[in-house]
């Protein structure tokens, strides 16, 4: 799965230094975590809430 994470997220380029590093931090964890409940996934309940905060973001515009 870390080919996964390196083909969507590694490159990845959202405007702000920040949002690149929290995507490729979610990106990563999720790549790590394949299959587990987003529970199991973050370390930690403050960790999981920044990720689902972050992943409605309409910042997001992804090639289809």
């Amino acid at each position: 799965m870390l080919d996964w994470w390196e083909k969507n997220f590694a490159t990845i380029s959202l405007g702000d230094r920040r949002l690149n590093e929290r995507a490729m931090s979610i990106g990563y964890a999720l790549s790590l975590g394949f299959g587990k409940a987003l529970s199991e996934v973050f370390s930690s309940g403050s960790v999981l809430k920044r990720a689902y905060e972050f992943l409605p973001t309409q910042k997001c515009n992804f090639p289809t």
